[in-house]
């Protein structure tokens, strides 16, 4: 397919897909287009779980843009998915940004995705949808976050509008559904009833057989944090603070337990 110049770097494909060889697991298919880059696999270490870090070769998103991902785990592989830096927003006049994520993980395998938090700049729009589907058998971490804005150069609140998904569902059955839209012009972001004084959000999502265990841990490390029991393999965790500082102490904290609950010891 022929791709004007002015379109490159706009509209961008990403495809990557792991598979177990001789016990390691490794990258079976890949496939980018600007502004997406794949770089080196690192290798499975003692818990053998392989890091793979999903790259943007462009500033960040603007107005018109669509990206888009296809991630897939065969059984039996364990992958780590991390990103370089935050997304960033920028003002998009009229048009909206676009960025539709789909997993796929097969039974056996395990996923910890650790994304860093969406910065939306004063005058951006964003629609973004993150789908994950689970095979019986298979388990997941996740994080992800956003915040109000460029904090620290007095944006807070000021993007156009915001819309976010995320669906996790096992053959087809929810296990875990959020969907918000923020347009602050029209809203109250920090009224009682959503963010309050906090410009901080993040999201934590454990699936894994007996996943509920992490609660009372969470609940001790995280006091302010909200922690719930979807199911005894489903546990959801939701923090909304001020600061960067605190936004990343309770990322790691819930990245440690999550991980020290998942990862094998010895």
């Amino acid at each position: 397919m022929t791709v004007s110049i002015a379109e490159v770097g706009r509209h961008g494909r990403l495809d990557v897909a792991f598979a177990v060889r001789n016990g390691r697991t490794e990258i079976r298919h890949s496939y980018c287009e600007v502004p997406f880059k794949i770089t080196r696999l690192h290798e499975a270490d003692a818990t053998g779980f392989a890091h793979l870090i999903l790259m943007q070769c462009t500033a960040g998103l603007f107005g018109g843009d669509a990206i888009e991902s296809e991630i897939h785990l065969d059984a039996g592989a364990r992958v780590v998915l991390t990103q370089q830096s935050a997304t960033k927003i920028h003002p998009s006049g009229d048009r909206s940004a676009t960025q539709r994520t789909r997993i796929h993980v097969e039974s056996g395998a395990e996923l910890i995705v650790d994304f860093e938090p969406v910065i939306p700049f004063a005058g951006s729009r964003l629609h973004q949808s993150m789908r994950v589907e689970l095979e019986p058998g298979a388990s997941l971490v996740y994080w992800d976050g956003m915040m109000a804005g460029r904090l620290g150069k007095d944006e807070r609140w000021q993007f156009s509008e915001l819309s976010m998904e995320l669906r996790i569902e096992r053959e087809g059955r929810p296990l875990f559904l959020e969907r918000y839209f923020l347009v602050p012009s029209q809203q109250n972001p920090e009224s009682g009833w959503v963010m309050n004084t906090a410009g901080y959000l993040g999201t934590g999502i454990c699936f894994k057989e007996g996943a509920a265990q992490l609660a009372g841990d969470l609940h001790d490390a995280m006091p302010g944090a909200g922690v719930d029991v979807l199911g005894p393999d489903v546990l959801a965790a939701r923090v909304a603070v001020e600061s960067g500082p605190e936004f990343h102490r309770l990322r790691e904290t819930f990245r440690r337990l999550s991980a020290n609950f998942v990862l094998p010891t010895g």
